[in-house]
């Protein structure tokens, strides 16, 4: 299983115009807007976890100054933990010894009775093998949106990277992620699938 993804960061930070996008996960189905310049760079499912993930046209996963990422995880809903819980073990960033982000907004159960987290995380500067492909001395932020419904756990992720900045404010708000993701994603929504 691959963990889950803990960050990321750098300007320039949104791309316009997007693009409908409607991605299966499991039995549900994701849909929001992606960045029109961002081209499928992965896509993983197993069968318990999925994972996809698009970088913007002419970089790759080891270069990437923007990721979108979706991960779904079949089970993980059932567990007795709470999501807060959950979301820090998968989503605080321990390796960052410089300048760690992490900030989880609260669950929210939605009109459908799904329940959703917006989470902040990053670091500063990226030591080297923080995650694999990390690249060492980056400045990262992510911005998270994780839904959980009785069976399982689904995320769609927003990352920059670019310079450390280490003793300045990240380029992008810690506190503004859920108006971020809009701005980004626009209406996400997460429905059981035709």
């Amino acid at each position: 299983m691959r963990p889950f993804l803990l960050l990321a960061l750098a300007a320039p930070a949104f791309a316009a115009p997007a693009e409908p996008a409607r991605v299966p996960v499991f039995e549900r189905m994701l849909a929001f807007n992606l960045p029109a310049d961002m081209v499928r760079a992965n896509d993983r499912n197993n069968g318990t976890n999925i994972l996809i993930e698009y970088v913007p046209k002419g970089q790759t996963l080891a270069n990437w100054t923007r990721l979108v990422t979706i991960q779904a995880y079949r089970g993980l809903g059932r567990s007795p933990m709470k999501s807060g819980d959950i979301a820090r073990q998968a989503f605080y960033p321990a390796s960052c010894t410089s300048g760690p982000i992490y900030r989880d907004g609260g669950e929210r159960i939605l009109a459908s009775g799904l329940k959703r987290s917006i989470i902040a995380n990053g670091c500063a500067s990226l030591p080297a093998g923080a995650y694999p492909k990390a690249l060492k001395g980056a400045g990262e932020q992510n911005y998270i949106m994780m839904f959980r419904d009785a069976d399982s756990i689904y995320t769609l992720n927003y990352a920059v990277r670019g310079p450390a900045f280490v003793g300045k404010a990240p380029p992008l708000s810690v506190e503004g992620g859920e108006a971020i993701l809009r701005d980004i994603f626009g209406e996400v929504t997460l429905n059981p699938s035709p």
